[in-house]
């Protein structure tokens, strides 16, 4: 059986909450790539993002990793 510790359902909803804008900037940058349009992305955005997408990963399966 699966026995690894879970998130509870109000931290995994709040970290959805807290990552959506992390998120929203990754769409904006992905689709920035696919349109090839001109812009600045600077490393921070780039890192932000990543940890958006980490979160929401968090927060949809629940694994606590620390």
């Amino acid at each position: 059986m699966n026995t690894e510790p879970k998130l509870s359902l109000k931290v995994r909803v709040l970290i959805g909450i807290i990552a959506l804008p992390s998120l929203i900037l990754a769409a904006m940058i992905i689709s920035m790539l696919i349109n090839q349009t001109q812009g600045e992305v600077s490393f921070f955005e780039v890192i932000y993002s990543l940890v958006g997408v980490f979160a929401m990963y968090l927060a949809l399966t629940g694994k606590k990793f620390f």
